[in-house]
């Protein structure tokens, strides 16, 4: 099996078609292809049908369904405890490496079963990757630390190419220009918002298709997070990009579709901007306005 999980688009029907800035848009709590497509967004790439998770005997999630858009941010919302972070790691099967933990429901990625038994979860990995709340560089230099994902998974037939590489990566992660000159010097000697877009560099080095943020700027200054917004906003003309956030104004500012978590369930989905303006559910007008959570 090759790094790409699979290949064909999904297709979608004449209703999917993106219509002008002032049509209305959809609000479902699983939203279709054709609401992605209405809010100018790319065809649904990760869907998500009645996951459950349990750890041991608890029960972290309650049948959640998602449809997450390609080429757009989607931001998972909600209070400390609610379900957010334990979702997004069954979208690379990081729970795998739980014990005792079991995930139930069906997740597909362009239309492929992720937890298929075919499905090599260290290739999934590469094609799916993960930034963590805090950054977390190798112990090696910042060339080594973007070089490490295309060097194991054969990326790079010769030296000067997995320069290019890592050139490239760091130059999307916009950490090129500062780091330039010293590739070789410990990547745990950047400042906290350079390791985490040199992490961010090392995940995209292997050419994913989807990226997971689970509070990426949490540890980070407002300057440090002002730079990481702007590189994710960047980088979702290219990417399929799921942030965990706390923060509402965060999420406002840099995602395109919104879910809101509760105990284990979303209680609503739709446009961020819909979520913000004019939600639906009273539970979510009481969380992002500071009610509760």
């Amino acid at each position: 099996m090759n790094t790409k999980l699979i290949r064909t688009p999904i297709a979608y029907g004449p209703e999917g078609q993106p219509t002008g800035a002032g049509a209305e848009h959809s609000r479902s709590v699983a939203p279709t292809v054709g609401d992605s497509a209405r809010a100018g967004l790319g065809p649904i790439k990760i869907s998500a049908k009645n996951i459950k998770v349990f750890y041991g005997e608890k029960q972290a999630l309650h049948g959640v369904s998602l449809d997450i858009p390609d080429k757009a941010v989607t931001a998972l919302i909600g209070p400390s405890g609610c379900g957010k972070s334990t979702f997004l790691r069954t979208l690379n099967r990081m729970n795998d490496t739980v014990p005792g933990a079991r995930v139930e429901g069906r997740i597909e990625m362009d239309g492929e079963d992720i937890n298929d038994k075919k499905v090599d979860p260290v290739l999934l990995r590469a094609q799916v990757g993960m930034v963590f709340q805090k950054p977390n560089p190798f112990p090696k230099s910042i060339f080594e630390n973007v070089a490490y994902g295309p060097k194991i998974h054969g990326l790079a037939s010769s030296k000067s190419e997995l320069e290019d590489i890592v050139q490239s990566a760091l130059k999307r992660a916009g950490l090129w220009d500062e780091v330039a000159d010293r590739l070789h010097a410990p990547g745990t000697g950047l400042s906290g918002g350079q390791q985490q877009r040199l992490v961010i560099a090392r995940a995209i080095a292997v050419e994913p298709e989807v990226i997971l943020m689970d509070e990426p700027c949490s540890a980070l200054d407002p300057i440090a997070t002002a730079k990481i917004e702007e590189l994710i906003d960047e980088l979702r003309e290219r990417y399929c990009i799921v942030i965990v956030t706390h923060s509402m104004a965060q999420a406002a500012r840099v995602s395109q579709r919104t879910a809101f978590f509760h105990m284990g369930n979303i209680v609503e989905t739709g446009d961020t901007e819909d979520i913000f303006t004019n939600p639906r559910e009273r539970r979510t007008l009481d969380y992002i306005t500071g009610r509760f959570g």
